[in-house]
């Protein structure tokens, strides 16, 4: 047992990393063994605020970041507890995020003949231009924080200028959506000149990519393009109504990315369509020029009504609901009374068709059941029936 404990002895003296002061396996196991620590306490720490901030009636939003705040303080407090306690040095972190990452996959680095005779290494005017840990994290930041940067400009822009000029709520998106495009894409230029990265590179990067964008990467970009026509071309705007027939989808729209379209459903489901789906296939776009909509009630009478009877019923029945358009204004172009059409003559009824107008579409289904409520309970008041398909089955004796 002793010689055991003595071997494991050695074993955590001995040198996991070299560097000037060497780091051994015993420290290592030493830090991970705080952080672990660490990590218990914060998420201890962190469900104890998290009642405490329910206790004070804390708003959901603000208790989120609260506690992410918090944890994150912890975890870089602990961090530091665990490299003192276990005595590495921070020249281990420095080494680690100023590696050049190149080298992993190098054997060594070949050397070119100067004109005075000495051998130079070839990648000693590219130094400075080494990928590292650490400018992947500062081009990290730098696109991280043009993100929220632009989250932030944009609500600014919306409020401060756009809504002051009275800009048409589309509009509003069209010019949103390019400013935080234009934003995105300085940040990434500048990150990418912090890694070192020239234009030169991405040209044969992205000329590598194309081939793979021709064959596995079409319907991305058809959904991009067809974003680009629709927030341009303007068929669908934010806050259409709109019915794809095929898939059976009826909502809201609420938002036009570059590669799909959020529409919000009846039962408030979002609903992520691509866009090429919208371009490509039939869309029914029931508030493109405006909000109304025309309500189609069909109903079957027996032969034995009076007619004239049923389309004063029906004309009742339209006027007296409180959402639909009796009388429609010299504006509304195309708009008309409540009518009735004799549609034809069934098998075992005479087909009506009632026909009105209601100012938002968005109602359409609500109104519809509201007149079949009420059209039954007028045709009994009438003594006007409905039939139904009737079959005699007759069996014989043989």
């Amino acid at each position: 047992m002793g010689d055991l404990l003595q071997q494991f002895s050695e074993f955590l003296k001995k040198p996991a990393i070299r560097l000037e002061q060497d780091v051994s396996f015993g420290n290592l196991f030493l830090l991970i063994g705080v952080l672990v620590l660490t990590f218990i306490i914060a998420i201890f720490l962190r469900q104890w605020f998290r009642k405490l901030f329910v206790r004070l009636n804390i708003q959901g939003n603000l208790q989120s970041r609260l506690l992410a705040i918090l944890f994150l303080i912890i975890m870089i407090i602990g961090i530091g507890v665990a490299f003192n306690v276990s005595k590495i040095s921070s020249e281990l972190i420095d080494t680690v995020f100023n590696y050049p990452l190149a080298d992993l996959f190098q054997t060594g680095k070949d050397t070119v003949e100067s004109d005075i005779g000495e051998e130079t290494s070839s990648t000693d005017d590219e130094d400075v231009r080494r990928l590292t840990l650490a400018r992947l994290f500062y081009g990290f930041v730098i696109v991280f924080g043009m993100f929220i940067l632009s989250k932030y400009a944009q609500a600014v822009v919306r409020t401060q200028i756009l809504q002051s000029f009275q800009i048409e709520r589309h509009t509003q998106f069209i010019i949103l959506r390019i400013f935080h495009f234009c934003l995105i894409t300085i940040g990434v230029l500048i990150s990418l000149s912090t890694l070192g990265i020239s234009l030169t590179s991405i040209a044969l990067i992205f000329g590598g990519l194309s081939i793979g964008i021709g064959f596995g990467l079409q319907n991305v970009v058809s959904n991009l393009i067809s974003g680009l026509i629709l927030m341009f071309e303007r068929p669908i705007k934010i806050g259409d109504l709109v019915e794809i027939m095929d898939v059976n989808i009826f909502g809201r729209v609420t938002s036009i990315n570059l590669r799909s379209t959020v529409i919000v459903a009846l039962d408030e489901k979002e609903i992520i369509v691509p866009n090429s789906q919208l371009i490509t296939e039939p869309v029914h776009n029931l508030t493109h020029y405006n909000d109304r909509f025309r309500v189609r009630v069909q109903v079957g009478v027996s032969y034995s009504s009076d007619v004239e009877l049923v389309k004063k019923v029906l004309l009742e029945v339209a006027h007296t609901h409180p959402d639909i358009i009796k009388e429609p204004t010299p504006n509304m172009e195309y708009v008309t009374a409540p009518f009735i059409r004799f549609i034809s003559f069934g098998e075992s009824s005479l087909d009506f068709e009632l026909l009105a107008w209601i100012p938002d579409s968005f109602m359409r289904f609500d109104v519809a059941s509201d007149l079949h409520f009420m059209i039954w309970e007028k045709f009994k008041e009438h003594n006007i029936k409905i039939p139904f398909p009737q079959r005699d089955v007759h069996f014989y004796q043989e």
